[in-house]
């Protein structure tokens, strides 16, 4: 984008022989008592040349100071943009692009977002990134004079946020200075914002520094906003947070014109959803190549999609560049980019295939995490384990946890074979937010033995009917119990 600047000098003030503006204090004080030593030398010289020999070299060093001290005076000025914006707006803009901002910058520009004044289009662009993860908002503002400038996020946000509802005037500036020892200029940048009630300015960086952000290029595919937040929940809970475990803290996608398939894991536990791509677009199969597209897209991108995406957007346009193995999803005035991870991802599907299930247990979803979230105030980081005893006769889920400073219990009703008697031990923690992620009112549990995965997967009534969904969760026992 181009920047359109008015550029001035600022002229320095009259000067005289006697005082000079540009001329520091300390330079004069210097000036004076060089002075005053050269005369007292006057007095008390016999010889006649004592005088001349001494205030030409005065003069000659104040002068030449006086003149570095005066071009570093006359600084050129860069009028920036000149924007008026809405207060809510520019706060919602803010508060959506500060998710990418990094919790440790490795250089203060990281710190900062990067504002473009665009005055074709009657927007301000907001665009934060920590490198991995890039999110860029606009929103409709009257642009007097276009221009570009980083901030501080969490200074610009803060000031934002405090001021009254109603309009916001933003206007940018540069200062160039040129050292008369230095080759390179420095550049001093800063951004005003006025309200009804005040004034702020903040100092901020060049835009020219800020990272550049390179567009991705390929055919956008849209997808229903709901098949894809739907997709998410069931699998961004079971990915690892530990970055030694690289790959796996990424959910990988599989796309086809049939299908759109999530898979998450962190070692321990699995789970997978798949959605049918049918319906999505209004030309899917000419948008979507026949051969299979995957990648896998790291967790913490997308939690800040999930969380963002309002319910209200129909579509969301997924672009995905398999050379520079970039991702990124647009819809509205949003735009969030990433570089997908590196690597191959587990085959679970062929882990998976190894176990059958030859027992199914129904649980009331509400009634079991209720259960669950009780017991957990007894779980410490030593031990997480919970029991699950299933009890055929009874009809019953008996779930029990003991600890040196306590223990609890919790029965629950379960639909189950008669005849099943069957003791297992889980994470507690992983079987909650199994639970949690399924969607519909009840959770059918398939089980083998003690020493087998759970498989749990929807069962009952769901929000969304009309989509077809296929969704799994397994979770591996902590230790093999006598059944």
């Amino acid at each position: 984008m181009t920047q359109t600047a008015s550029k001035q000098r600022v002229k320095p003030a009259n000067q005289t022989k006697k005082t000079s503006v540009a001329t520091p204090k300390g330079e004069n004080e210097v000036s004076a008592n060089i002075q005053e030593i050269s005369t007292g030398k006057k007095k008390k010289s016999t010889s006649p040349d004592a005088d001349t020999s001494t205030e030409p070299i005065s003069n000659k060093l104040t002068n030449k100071r006086s003149a570095k001290s005066e071009l570093n005076s006359q600084p050129l000025i860069e009028s920036g943009m000149e924007v008026i914006c809405s207060q809510t707006k520019f706060h919602d803009a803010l508060s959506l692009v500060s998710c990418a901002t990094p919790a440790k910058p490795t250089h203060p520009i990281l710190a900062n977002a990067l504002i473009i004044a665009d005055i074709e289009t009657q927007q301000i662009h907001l665009t934060v990134t920590d490198l991995a993860l890039t999110i860029q908002a606009s929103f409709e503002a009257q642009v007097l004079l276009e221009g570009e400038i980083t901030v501080p996020v969490e200074m610009l946000f803060e000031i934002v946020k405090h001021c009254p509802n109603g309009d916001i005037s933003l206007s940018s500036q540069t200062q160039i200075i040129q050292l008369i020892d230095e080759e390179k200029q420095t550049k001093i940048c800063s951004l005003s914002l006025s309200d009804a009630d005040g004034k702020y300015e903040i100092r901020g960086i060049s835009a020219e520094e800020f990272p550049p952000s390179s567009t991705i290029d390929t055919t956008p595919i849209p997808l229903p906003t709901t098949a894809l937040k739907d997709g998410l929940k069931g699998v961004i809970y079971a990915v690892s947070t530990d970055e030694n475990k690289y790959i796996l803290t990424g959910v990988h996608i599989q796309l086809t014109q049939e299908k759109l398939k999530f898979i998450g894991t962190d070692g321990h536990r699995v789970a997978t959803t798949e959605l049918s791509t049918q319906g999505i677009g209004r030309k899917p199969r000419k948008q979507v190549e026949s051969s299979e597209i995957q990648f896998t897209i790291p967790g913490r991108v997308l939690k800040e999609l999930a969380r963002n995406l309002d319910d209200s957007v129909e579509f969301i346009n997924l672009l995905y560049d398999a050379q520079s193995n970039r991702l990124g999803f647009a819809w509205q005035d949003i735009i969030l980019r990433c570089q997908c991870l590196e690597g191959t991802y587990p085959d679970c599907e062929q882990l998976l295939a190894r176990f059958s299930f030859d027992r199914e247990v129904i649980l009331e979803k509400a009634f079991l995490v209720k259960a669950l979230e009780r017991l957990a105030v007894l779980t410490d980081k030593k031990e997480k384990g919970i029991y699950l005893q299933f009890d055929g006769s009874l009809q019953q889920l008996r779930l029990s946890i003991e600890r040196e400073f306590g223990k609890g219990d919790q029965v629950i009703a379960a639909h189950l074979p008669s005849e099943m008697s069957l003791n297992i031990q889980f994470n507690l923690k992983y079987l909650v937010e199994a639970a949690k992620a399924i969607p519909t009112s009840a959770i059918k549990m398939h089980l083998q033995q003690s020493d087998h995965p759970a498989m749990l997967v929807p069962y009952g009534d769901r929000p969304n009917p009309e989509l077809q969904m296929e969704m799994r969760q397994f979770l591996l026992p902590l230790y093999t119990l006598n059944a």
